[in-house]
């Protein structure tokens, strides 16, 4: 179930199941659950990209350091039921926007390294979440 679903049986009361047992479930990665709540920036890309040194350089820019962000797959996000940080940057698919958080959205980082149109957009998607 993805995320907004959740959030949306949550409201009109409908409790969502907790896994008991999470080792029983293989899982894409084998990492240890994490609670996405404590970060301030959740980044939604490949493992690749989020290693590339342009990634650096815009979480310096949006004065993000390296413990206040997580990365995620978009599988991962979809089926993510926890609470998530403030701000949310989606390079992958097309994910509506989660009520409540700053969501921005951009192309690929590949893509997004390239081409300095795309940059003006993501860094006016930052910019236009911290005047307010």
């Amino acid at each position: 179930m993805k995320h907004q679903q959740t959030v949306y049986l949550q409201e009109i009361g409908i409790t969502r199941w907790i896994v008991r047992k999470p080792a029983l479930f293989n899982r894409e990665s084998h990492d240890e659950l994490v609670d996405l709540s404590r970060f301030d920036l959740l980044v939604i890309c490949s493992y690749k990209d989020f290693n590339h040194p342009l990634v650096a350089n815009i979480l310096k820019a949006f004065k993000f350091t390296a413990d206040q962000v997580c990365h995620c797959s978009l599988t991962e996000f979809e089926n993510y039921q926890g609470q998530l940080p403030e701000y949310i940057w989606s390079t992958v698919g097309n994910i509506d926007p989660v009520f409540g958080h700053k969501f921005m959205r951009s192309v690929s980082i590949p893509e997004l390294d390239s081409n300095p149109k795309e940059k003006r957009t993501l860094w006016e998607q930052f910019c236009a979440f911290n005047k307010q």
